[in-house]
Parts: structure tokens; C-alpha cells; sequence
């Protein structure tokens, strides 16, 4: 086949995998128009006196409901909210040591995971942590907040040490002390919360002050707060106050020192090229 008819072909396949997805979405559309509920997830009822009273409707969108505002609640980036834990796997790594960095780090986190609620009681995070940027961190927590929101049904938020400190110095000026003060106190409430990447940024005394307030705050009361980051805890340019308290709160983990950001990319194109010589259904077309 000639090149001009390879691309005319992948192409093809490609618009009959889009309109196939856009079918599915359709149906998944025309699926929440119960009859009982009317979409609204509750019905009217009453009880052997006669008494009304509203309870959840059968149909399940109450909890598709629920699900849909806890994942725009964390607010995680839309290239991780296909991860789950259970698919990320040692061999992405290649070098033998990272895959046994890799495995005992799953296990830990496997734990962590299946104790939840025990961990949340005693306010127990993860810090996990590796000097190389793009070995699976971020990747790894993100399939952890999806499995926390699915499975568990946790109320999670994701964000970056750096997105913290530009929506902080966002509400100086105009915006005034009580915006800052609602930013932090949200931080300081979530239930779960995830910072990514933290100490990229420098260790300047008013960054130090914010985020003492936000982790002293979830300190004292007992909300579980995960970190990932290049660097180990002893090696973190914040004052002991909040070393301390992070260290007193986190489990600490090592991640392997590789990069597989190049290794899913190859893997993910891979995969795709399958579904486009094969065609949805992995079959020759």
C-alpha cells in the first residue's frame, strides 16, 4: 500500500473510533433519564402510616453524581484520570534496581490503601520521593486518588506546590487578606489533599509562612496530606516546623531513580497504532 493510502486508511480507522466513543457516550447520556427519578436521583415514597419520605433511586445516578463532583472537585490533570493503581506495573522500568525500588514502594502504597480509614484516623500520609523527574510520582498519586474516589468514595483535591503559591500571590492586591485566607483554609480542610512536586520552589520566609499555615493546620487536625518530591524529607529548604510535621505524618518512600515518562509514551503510541491497524475490537478491518 502506498503512503498516501496508509494515511488515508488510518484515518479511517481513526474517525471510526471517534464515532464509535461518541456512540457509547450517547447511550451513557440517554441512561441517566430514568422514568422513576426523572434524573434526580431520588424518589418519593411512603411508609406503612402513609407518610412520604424521598430515598435514593435504584437506578445509581445519585452516585454517578456524586462521583462526577469528587473528580472536578480534585481537580487532577486530564492526562491521569484514566490511572489506576492496579495497571501501573514494575516493567515500565527498565534497570533491574528500578523495578525493586518500584515494587517495594507498591506494596507500601498497596498497605497505605487497603487501611485507609485507619490511616486517615491517625492522619498518616505518603511522601514519596525521587531525585529524578518523570520516574511514575505524579502518575502513582493520581492513580491512587482515583482508586480513593471510586472505591472509597474520598473527597480528594490535587494540586502542585507551585499552583498553591501562584493562587496565593493571585488574591494580593484587589483580591485583599480574605481570599488568601479562604484559599489556605480550603487547602487546610480537604479531606485528602495531594501536593505534587513539592519544594520546587525556593525556601523564602513568606513561603515558609504559608505553607506552615497550611500544614500545621492539617497537623492539628488530622488530615491526611500526600506529597511527592525530588527531594527526601531531611533535604526539604522549608524550617524544622514544617519538616517536622510532615515527617511525624508520612510514610516516606522512595521511588526509583528513572525516568519512564519516555517508556509510557512509546507504550501508549504502541497501544494506539494496535487499535489503528486492528480496529476497535482488535480485529483486521
Amino acid at each position: 500500500m502506498e503512503p498516501l493510502e496508509q494515511l488515508k486508511d488510518m484515518s479511517n480507522r481513526l474517525s471510526h473510533l471517534n464515532n464509535a466513543e461518541e456512540a457509547k457516550s450517547q447511550t451513557l447520556h440517554l441512561q441517566t433519564d430514568c422514568p422513576d427519578c426523572g434524573g434526580s436521583g431520588w424518589i418519593w415514597s411512603r411508609d406503612d402510616n402513609g407518610i412520604p419520605y424521598c430515598e435514593e433511586c435504584h437506578c445509581g445516578i445519585r452516585k454517578k453524581m456524586i462521583l462526577q463532583n469528587q473528580l472536578q472537585f480534585a481537580e487532577m490533570p486530564d492526562m491521569y484520570k484514566e490511572c489506576r493503581f492496579s495497571n501501573m506495573k514494575s516493567s515500565v522500568y527498565q534497570l533491574p534496581e528500578s523495578k525493586e525500588i518500584f515494587i517495594q514502594a507498591a506494596k507500601a502504597v498497596k498497605y497505605w490503601l487497603e487501611n485507609i480509614q485507619q490511616m486517615q484516623k491517625q492522619g498518616i500520609g505518603l511522601y514519596i520521593y525521587s531525585n529524578t523527574k518523570g520516574s511514575g510520582k505524579t502518575r502513582l498519586v493520581c492513580s491512587m486518588a482515583n482508586e480513593m474516589i471510586e472505591k472509597h468514595q474520598k473527597s480528594v483535591k490535587f494540586t502542585t506546590s507551585l499552583k498553591i503559591l501562584d493562587e496565593i500571590k493571585s488574591t494580593w492586591g484587589e483580591r485583599g487578606k480574605n481570599a488568601e485566607n479562604k484559599l489556605i483554609s480550603d487547602l487546610t480542610y480537604a479531606d485528602i489533599l495531594i501536593i505534587d512536586d513539592f519544594g520546587a520552589e525556593s525556601g523564602k520566609d513568606w513561603i515558609n509562612e504559608k505553607f506552615y499555615g497550611i500544614i500545621n493546620g492539617r497537623y492539628v487536625d488530622k488530615k491526611t496530606t500526600i506529597f511527592t518530591s525530588n527531594y527526601p524529607i531531611s533535604r526539604l529548604k522549608y524550617d524544622d516546623r514544617i519538616t517536622n510535621r510532615i515527617l511525624e505524618r508520612s510514610l516516606e518512600i522512595p521511588f526509583p531513580e528513572e525516568s519512564v515518562r519516555e517508556h509510557i509514551a512509546d507504550a501508549m503510541k504502541q497501544e494506539l497504532i494496535k487499535k489503528i491497524q486492528g480496529g476497535e475490537n482488535g480485529k483486521q478491518a
